[in-house]
């Protein structure tokens, strides 16, 4: 079961945040966890959980999102069961104080016909290329490639047969994707995000999809999108990067 924890929260000073206390913020969770589970996370390369910072009508959140119910044990349930009241962290001279937890389940369901998607890009989002370095550009490939990947190690629990059984053959769902999936327009902007004094280049904004093929396919392109709003879509995901949402 896909769980999602939103903590709203407020600051002691006049501060500007932005995207890049993702990665601050992974530290803070970090410290939430039993160490146990905490070093089982760090030797796996698909992890099972993605979080963000945002902003929403002025109010900060930390949104925090856990594909399995044993991350959903290791992380949300710890966080709610702690007594703090504040991230116990001093961000540029301001403590973060906590105001309210928000816990809601996942929900991924069926297209309903939609032929085409706005896909917004909420922080910076990148893909590695194989000759090394970023790509800076989204593509069908890159972001679908990435879905499909985490899907596969983690889409299992949602009981969803028949994604499934095509993703054994994810090379021939790719391709029927990339066929079928056309960016019809973009409006983006280069945008680079913060990881330990170095900058990861990516982009933000929004790009336009527009979908063929048949119902079956169209109903696997939405359940990976759908997907993607929990798991994050690219690089370091569980760092605050390449969080998604569609209209």
């Amino acid at each position: 079961m896909i769980y999602r924890l939103a903590i709203e929260f407020t600051l002691d000073k006049k501060q500007r945040l932005d995207y890049n206390i993702g990665s601050v913020l992974q530290g803070i969770m970090m410290t939430y966890l039993d160490r146990d589970y905490g070093d089982v996370l760090h030797k796996q390369s698909l992890r099972p959980y993605s979080q963000y910072f945002e902003i929403k009508e002025g109010k900060y959140y930390w949104i925090i999102n856990t594909l399995t119910d044993e991350a959903k044990s290791g992380i949300i349930d710890k966080i709610l069961m702690s007594d703090r009241t504040s991230l116990d962290f001093t961000y540029r001279k301001t403590k973060l104080n906590i105001e309210k937890f928000e816990l809601s389940k996942g929900i991924i369901l069926d297209n309903e016909g939609k032929r085409d998607i706005v896909l917004n890009f909420k922080t910076p989002t990148s893909f590695k290329k194989t000759s090394g370095g970023y790509e800076i550009f989204p593509s069908v490939k890159h972001i679908f490639n990435s879905l499909i990947n985490k899907y596969e190690k983690f889409g299992n629990i949602y009981l969803d047969e028949d994604l499934m059984k095509k993703i054994e053959n994810k090379e021939s769902l790719l391709k029927n994707i990339i066929e079928n999936v056309e960016i019809t327009g973009y409006n983006l902007k280069t945008e680079h995000f913060g990881v330990k004094g170095n900058y990861v280049p990516g982009f933000m904004g929004s790009i336009n999809l527009k979908l063929k093929g048949n119902t079956n396919l169209k109903n696997d392109v939405m359940k990976l999108l759908q997907f993607g709003k929990y798991s994050g879509v690219g690089l370091k995901s569980t760092m605050g990067m390449g969080a998604i949402e569609m209209y």
